[in-house]
């Protein structure tokens, strides 16, 4: 809230808590983008037996072609069964999972320029989508 000030709303319910960015500066872009991070208390959606609060659903750009969104068109951000040290964990804090996301839109906007599903380039790291039994 210190970082951003008014650009971050909250919004509180009994199960969810959720973080609105008015509009995230994104490398490459000149617009600004709508960013919603809802935190659970009971997902509704599987968590890969990482604590609710380490696996919060970020979405951004909704509807935008990607090779790493979850099936409610939320960003994959991280491999739930990387170790912590490789992952975005609730501790690291709020303006750490927008730095994530904002690099995130960037790599699927170059993905998107390089051809996208036919053969564009991801720059950063991938882990198999999926997640071991």
């Amino acid at each position: 809230m210190r970082y951003y000030g008014s650009l971050l709303t909250v919004n509180q319910t009994a199960n969810t808590l959720t973080y609105i960015h008015a509009g995230l500066r994104v490398s490459g872009r000149r617009e600004l983008v709508p960013v919603a991070v809802e935190f659970y208390a009971n997902p509704p959606y599987k968590t890969y037996g990482l604590d609710p609060a380490d696996y919060p659903r970020v979405f951004a750009d909704r509807g935008a072609a990607s090779k790493h969104r979850m099936p409610d068109d939320s960003l994959c951000l991280y491999y739930a069964d990387d170790p912590a040290n490789r992952r975005w964990t609730s501790d690291q804090g709020l303006l750490n999972l927008l730095d994530l996301t904002g690099d995130h839109l960037f790599l699927e906007d170059y993905w998107r320029t390089t051809g996208g599903v036919h053969k564009g380039q991801w720059l950063g790291p991938e882990a198999p989508h999926g997640v071991a039994p």
